[in-house]
């Protein structure tokens, strides 16, 4: 053990549905690293009055419930308050459970090396003090009551949670987090994939379009085709054009087919083996598989523009695969340091991978946000990753455009 909180340890108010793991709820609460937070349902956050919380300049906290409506307080000084927000609950019971929190996320190391990573995590515990606890309205007349709440821990040596009260002060400590589990190794989820995993295969295939794209092109350098080409349609803009609506048109359907009878194929034999499928929401499942049919697709474009400019078969396959699915092997594999790998899946093609992400990443949540084939996570967002793909497409596309407009055929 070593003395000092994480980031975000939580210690405040809640009010919460029932006891059952899963069930809805909302709270008010102080951390360690990250200020005054109202946070409900596990994946909602929201930020109350700025400034840091410690023992020499603690924080007042209030929740109120209106039918099913639960608004959070923030105040400095217990006069004057500030609402932080307001969330609605629905099908609360008449009769919720409320009362006073201590958690502490679980301590992460991960270290890689050239060809492995290693992730090493510890339970972590925190105390809280409470004092002025007050409530109002339809309270029964029971004494406060303390115990673990959620999965079971294996708990840390010397250090026991609850609660102790004592002259109107309340003294509770916790460990565990109020929050979303998150899949992968280290997060304790292992064996429970997301269905973005069975989409890890779309760089095999990838691999693939990239050679029928580049033979979309360099095909007929090599036979002498494009002069007959040139000759039909002599606006060349307009010949890369149709070339590349029709190759990117031909892989986006051939992409979505596949990944739709992926997904179908995939998850009917996991549900009929018993295999645990990590739950995605349906739009997650709809962006999964039509961004899948994009990435092929604008990857397609991409290799016909490189093809353009090099006019070789290999050279183009080559260019395109370095550019597209080495970064990928490269940062999913730990043959290169965690802070290149987040780089080269930043600034290279490779960032559209990024669009397969099946698992939100949380800001809130303390977990190890591993990358890995079919289930891992990209620094950036599903989208912003495809944007960068296409944003080299263009340049490629307007290089392509340039040269063949000035070079003989």
């Amino acid at each position: 053990m070593q003395p000092g909180l994480m980031p975000w340890s939580k210690a405040g108010i809640l009010i919460k549905q029932d006891l059952s793991q899963g069930s809805a709820y909302a709270a008010m609460m102080v951390t360690s690293g990250n200020g005054v937070r109202m946070q409900w349902n596990y994946t909602g956050d929201t930020p109350g009055l700025s400034g840091a919380v410690s023992a020499a300049s603690p924080r007042w906290l209030r929740l109120t419930r209106d039918s099913d409506t639960i608004t959070g307080y923030d105040s400095t000084d217990g006069a004057h308050w500030t609402q932080v927000g307001a969330v609605h609950l629905a099908g609360l019971p008449s009769a919720v459970q409320a009362g006073l929190f201590a958690t502490s996320p679980q301590y992460i190391a991960i270290s890689t090396s050239f060809g492995s990573g290693n992730v090493n995590n510890n339970q972590t515990v925190a105390t809280a003090v409470f004092d002025h606890v007050r409530r109002s309205g339809a309270w029964p007349a029971i004494t406060w009551t303390g115990g673990d709440i959620g999965p079971a821990t294996e708990g840390i040596q010397g250090f026991s949670q609850g609660y102790h009260q004592a002259a109107g002060r309340f003294t509770v400590t916790g460990s565990g987090d109020i929050a979303p589990a998150i899949p992968g190794p280290g997060n304790g989820n292992e064996g429970h994939e997301p269905i973005g995993f069975f989409l890890a295969g779309t760089v095999a295939g990838l691999i693939a379009v990239i050679v029928v794209a580049t033979m979309f092109m360099t095909a007929e350098y090599r036979r002498g085709l494009i002069r007959t080409t040139l000759a039909v349609s002599p606006v060349r803009g307009r010949v890369l054009a149709a070339k590349a609506i029709v190759i990117g048109s031909a892989a986006f359907v051939t992409g979505l087919a596949a990944a739709v009878g992926t997904v179908i194929v995939a998850t009917g034999e996991a549900h009929a083996s018993g295999y645990s499928l990590w739950p995605v929401p349906w739009p997650a499942e709809l962006r999964l598989i039509a961004g899948t049919a994009a990435l092929v697709a604008v990857a397609a474009v991409l290799t016909l523009a490189v093809a353009t400019m090099v006019r070789r078969s290999a050279a183009a396959v080559m260019l395109v695969i370095v550019a597209i699915v080495v970064p990928y092997f490269l940062t999913f594999t730990a043959a290169v340091p965690a802070v290149i790998g987040e780089w080269l899946l930043r600034i290279t093609p490779a960032a559209a991978f990024a669009v397969q992400q099946s698992t939100p990443r949380y800001h809130q949540v303390q977990a190890a946000y591993l990358p890995g084939l079919g289930d891992g996570f990209f620094p950036l967002a599903p989208w912003a990753g495809l944007a960068v793909l296409c944003g080299w497409a263009a340049l490629a596309l307007a290089g392509a455009a340039y040269l063949l407009r000035r070079r003989d055929a």
